[in-house]
């Protein structure tokens, strides 16, 4: 379960900020707004509309997984 948009936790520690970007909601075919993380000199390979979330990495010693390609909270 993802972090609400309002509860994002700080990235900036680890040098990053939110944006929120739209995204499909897989589980009702509709949209929905989600934030996606930008870090300086980091290009995400997807943007969050276009994307599946399949994979991973974990940030803030495990607290929070974005997604590999498009950035977005995924926890």
């Amino acid at each position: 379960m993802s972090y609400p948009v309002t509860e994002l936790p700080d990235i900036s520690g680890i040098g990053g900020h939110w944006t929120l970007a739209p995204a499909r909601d897989c589980a009702t075919g509709g949209h929905l707004q989600v934030g996606r993380a930008i870090f300086a000199g980091r290009q995400w390979p997807r943007e969050p509309k276009d994307c599946v979330c399949v994979r991973g990495d974990w940030y803030l010693d495990g607290n929070l997984l974005l997604c590999s390609d498009c950035g977005t909270d995924g926890t």
